[in-house]
C-alpha cells in the first residue's frame, strides 16, 4: 500500500494490541474506514497470550490496497502499554498523531473533525466525548457506575470548571489515551508517555496542558469499552495513590516552572477555583503530599525514642479499684492542646483509683485513647447531629440571595425548628447518659454551648479548667447565657481553674476569679535532662521547630515570613529548615493553601515543611533533634507544646502572649518578642542559630524551670488533690 501526494497533512494513529483478539480486528477496521487520508496506521502485539497478532494479519490481508493508506503490523514480547505507545509514535511519520486503545474503536469522522479542529483553532491537543459500551459492544446500562462518573465530569465541564485544565485535577475528560490527538510538535517538546500503569493518559494530558489549553469536542468521536479487564476495574486505591502522585508532580511543576498556558492551574491562580466543589480524594492526596517531605518524617519515626515522650496513659479502675469517679467535659476530641491536656488530666485520675467518664460535643482520635483507659465516651447523638446540619443549610438558604423572597422567611422559621429541636433532643441525650452526680471537670470555655445547661442540673462540685484569654461575653453573646453563667458563678458549685495567671487575671476583670494550675503532661523523666547533649536533626541541617495547629491565632503566617526574612537577611542560616507540626491538609483549610502557595515560592521551595498531627513518640523525635523552638502565638494560655520543649531543654524563642510569658523570661529561659513582628522575630531565631553557646544556656534555664514549677511531679498532685477533695 502506498501514498500518493496529499494537499491535507499525514495522520499517524497508533494502535497497542495485548490480548484483545476479539476486538482487534473492529478497532484497525474503524482506524481505516476513517474518511481522512493520508493515514498511516502502525498496530504493535505488546506480546499478546492468544491470537490477536494472527487476527491483525488476516485483517490486513483483506483489506484491499487504497492510496493514500499505509498498515504495518508487528508483534514482539510483552513491554507494557506505555513502551508499545512511545514505540509506536516513534516510528509514525505523521504531523498529527492518534492512538487507540486495542479493545475501543473510532466513531466514523472522528479523525476528520479532529484534525479540522485542531487546525481551524491552531490547537495542538484535541480530544471528543466518548460513547461508553460493554464488553459485547452494546450502550451501557443507564444507572452504570461508569456512567454516573461520566455524568459528573460532562457536568464540572459544562458548568463549574474554568477550563479543561483545570479539570484535569479533578477529572480526567480525556479519559483513555485512545481519545487522543495532537501534533507531532506538541510530543517534541513535553516527551512521550510515563510508565504509569493507570494514568499516563492523564499525565500526558497535564503536561500538553501547561503548554497550550486542550481542545473539547462535544460530540461522542470514540468507543469506549467498559469491561471487567479495563484497569479502570482495579484497586480503588492503587489508582487513587497513582493519579494523586501524578496531580502533584504537576502542581509543582507549576509552582517551579509557571505554566505557559495563562489558564492552565496552578496553587497559586486557582484556590477559589479549588475551593469550589468538593475535592476527590486524589486532588487531597496530592497537595496534601506537597506540604511536607515524607523523608524527614519517617527519618525522624526512625529515631523515635519511647522514654522521651510523656509518660504512659493509666486505665480507668473497675470494680473495687474505683474509688471515686469524675465526669469530664470536653468540646472535642482532637490531638490538640485541650483536649489532649484533659486526656491527660483523666489518666492522672486513673493512676489514684479514679475513674472516669467523657461526654464531648465532637468526636475525634481521642476516643480511641480513652477506649484504651478504659473511660467511657459520650458524643452527640445521630438524630440532634442531622438536625443541626439541616439547621445550618437552611440558614444558609435563608440568606442566598438567589432564593426567592417570599420563600427566605419560610427556611428561616424551618432552620430555627430544626436547630431547636436538635438542640433539646442533644441535651436529653447528654443527660440520658450520665447520672448528674459526683464531680464534674468542664475543659474550655468552648464547651459552654453542652456545659452551662449540663450545670444547672448537676448535683456535686464542679469545676470549670478555662484555656481561653479572653472575656466570655467574646463567645457567649446571649445576655440571658452570660446571666446563666454568673448564676452558676455565685452558686457555690462551681469553680473556675485556670491554665495560666494571665487567663486568669483576664477573667477575674470579668467577675470570674479562681485559682491556676498549671499542667505539661510531662514529667521529669521525659525530655531531655538539663545538661544533656542536643540532638541533631537528620542531615545535620539546623530546624527550627513549631509545634502548633496552624491557624491566625497561632501565629503561622507570621512565623513563616519571619524566617524568610531572616533568610533575606543573613542571619538565618540558608541551610536551615522550619518544620510546623500540626498543619490541616489543604483539602480542608482554606489558610493551608494559602500557607502552601508561600512555602512553594522560589525563596522558602525545600526548606518549610507543614507536617500535620503527629503521634507523641514521633513528636519527640523532633523536639529532641531540633535546634531552636519557636512559638508564635498571638493569644494564648500555656500551650502544651511550649512546655513540652522546654522539657527537652530546648532554646526557644517565643512571643509575649498571655501566658508565654510565665514561663519564657527574656534573657533568662530565651526571648520573648512581640506577636505579628516577623523581623523581631527572625532576628530572634537568628541569635539563637548562630550562638550556640547562648542557645544552650537558655536550653539549661528552661529545663530547670521546667523542672521547677510545670513538671507533673509539682503540678499534678495539686491538681488531682482539689478535683477529688469532695469526691465521693
Amino acid at each position: 500500500m502506498t501514498n500518493s501526494t496529499f494537499a491535507t497533512p499525514l495522520v499517524s494513529v497508533v494502535m497497542p494490541v495485548y490480548n484483545h483478539a476479539r476486538y482487534v480486528a473492529d478497532a484497525l477496521l474503524s482506524i481505516a474506514k476513517q474518511d481522512w487520508r493520508p493515514l498511516e496506521i502502525i498496530v504493535i502485539d505488546d506480546g499478546s497470550k492468544d491470537d490477536s497478532l494472527e487476527v491483525l494479519k488476516r485483517t490486513v490481508a483483506e483489506l484491499p490496497q487504497e492510496d493514500g493508506l499505509t498498515i504495518h503490523v508487528s508483534g514482539r514480547e510483552n513491554k507494557g502499554a506505555h513502551n508499545t505507545i512511545n514505540e509506536g509514535l516513534e516510528k509514525a511519520t505523521g504531523e498529527y498523531l492518534a492512538i487507540l486503545n486495542s479493545d475501543d474503536y473510532f466513531l466514523p469522522g472522528r479523525i476528520r473533525r479532529c484534525v479540522e479542529t485542531a487546525m481551524a483553532r491552531k490547537a495542538r491537543f484535541v480530544c471528543t466525548y466518548v460513547d461508553p459500551i460493554d464488553d459485547d459492544g452494546n450502550p451501557l446500562p443507564a444507572d452504570h457506575r461508569w456512567r454516573h462518573w461520566y455524568a459528573d465530569l460532562k457536568m464540572q465541564e459544562l458548568d463549574l470548571a474554568p477550563n479543561i485544565s483545570s479539570l484535569l485535577l479533578r477529572y480526567n475528560i480525556g479519559v483513555s489515551t485512545g481519545n487522543f490527538l495532537f501534533h507531532r510538535s506538541l510530543m517534541e517538546e513535553i516527551g512521550t508517555f510515563e510508565d504509569y500503569r493507570y494514568a499516563h493518559d492523564l499525565d500526558f494530558m497535564l503536561r500538553a496542558s501547561a503548554l497550550e489549553e486542550p481542545v473539547l469536542i462535544r460530540d461522542k468521536l470514540y468507543a469506549y469499552r467498559v469491561h471487567a479487564n479495563n484497569t479502570i476495574g482495579e484497586s480503588d486505591d492503587r489508582i487513587t495513590n497513582e493519579v494523586a502522585g501524578i496531580v502533584a508532580k504537576y502542581l509543582k511543576n507549576a509552582a517551579e516552572n509557571p505554566p505557559v498556558n495563562p489558564i492552565a492551574p496552578a496553587i497559586d491562580r486557582d484556590c477559589y477555583s479549588l475551593a469550589s466543589t468538593p475535592w476527590p480524594p486524589h486532588l487531597e492526596k496530592a497537595t496534601a503530599s506537597l506540604m511536607y517531605d515524607k523523608d524527614i518524617v519517617e527519618a525522624q519515626k526512625a529515631n523515635a525514642d519511647k522514654s522521651l515522650s510523656a509518660p504512659a496513659l493509666s486505665l480507668s479502675p473497675e470494680g473495687d479499684k474505683k474509688q471515686s469517679a469524675v465526669t469530664l467535659i470536653s468540646h472535642e476530641l482532637s490531638r490538640t492542646g485541650a483536649p489532649v491536656l484533659l486526656r491527660d488530666v483523666a489518666s492522672a485520675l486513673h493512676g489514684m483509683g479514679v475513674a472516669t467518664r467523657v461526654i464531648s460535643l465532637g468526636a475525634g482520635p481521642l476516643v480511641d485513647d480513652y477506649t484504651k483507659m478504659h473511660s467511657p465516651v459520650v458524643t452527640e447523638g445521630r438524630v440532634s447531629r442531622l438536625l443541626g446540619r439541616a439547621g445550618n443549610f437552611l440558614t444558609r438558604l435563608a440568606g442566598d440571595p438567589r432564593i426567592p423572597g417570599f420563600m427566605k422567611p419560610l427556611f428561616s422559621f424551618a432552620a430555627k425548628g430544626s436547630a431547636g429541636v436538635g438542640s433539646r433532643l442533644r441535651l436529653w441525650h447528654y443527660r440520658s447518659k450520665t447520672s448528674g452526680k459526683g464531680p464534674l471537670l468542664i475543659n474550655s470555655f468552648a464547651s459552654w454551648p453542652l456545659a452551662l445547661p449540663l450545670l444547672e442540673k448537676w448535683s456535686g462540685p464542679a469545676f470549670w479548667y478555662i484555656h481561653e484569654t479572653y472575656e466570655p461575653s467574646l463567645v457567649m453573646r446571649s445576655g440571658k447565657m452570660l446571666a446563666r453563667l454568673e448564676a452558676r458563678a455565685k452558686a457555690g458549685n462551681l469553680t473556675f481553674l485556670f491554665g495560666s495567671d494571665a487567663t486568669r487575671q483576664k477573667w477575674a476583670e470579668e467577675g470570674y476569679d479562681g485559682e491556676v494550675f498549671y499542667w505539661s503532661g510531662f514529667d521529669k523523666s521525659c525530655g531531655r535532662p538539663a545538661g544533656s547533649e542536643e540532638g541533631k536533626a537528620p542531615g545535620g541541617k539546623p530546624v527550627i521547630l513549631s509545634v502548633q495547629s496552624t491557624g491566625p491565632r497561632k501565629g503561622t503566617r507570621s512565623l513563616i515570613e519571619a524566617f524568610a526574612f531572616g533568610r533575606k537577611k543573613g542571619w538565618i542560616p540558608m541551610e536551615a529548615e522550619l518544620h510546623i507540626i500540626g498543619a490541616h491538609p489543604p483539602a480542608m483549610n482554606a489558610l493551608s493553601r494559602d500557607l502552601l502557595v508561600r512555602i512553594l515560592k522560589d525563596d522558602l521551595r525545600g526548606s518549610v515543611q507543614l507536617i500535620p498531627n503527629l503521634s507523641p513518640d514521633e513528636l519527640a523525635a523532633h523536639y529532641a533533634s531540633a535546634s531552636v523552638y519557636v512559638q508564635s502565638s498571638t493569644m494564648e494560655c500555656l500551650p502544651l507544646a511550649l512546655l513540652n520543649a522546654m522539657a527537652f531543654g530546648m532554646p526557644i524563642v517565643s512571643t509575649d502572649a498571655d501566658g508565654c510569658r510565665e514561663a519564657i523570661l527574656d534573657g533568662k529561659t530565651g526571648r520573648l518578642v512581640p506577636p505579628r513582628q516577623p523581623e523581631l522575630l527572625a532576628e530572634a531565631l537568628g541569635q539563637l542559630l548562630t550562638d550556640p553557646a547562648l542557645a544552650s544556656d537558655y536550653g539549661r534555664s528552661a529545663r530547670t524551670l521546667f523542672e521547677d514549677k510545670f513538671a507533673l511531679e509539682v503540678t499534678a498532685s495539686k491538681l488531682m488533690q482539689r478535683l477529688t477533695s469532695s469526691a465521693g
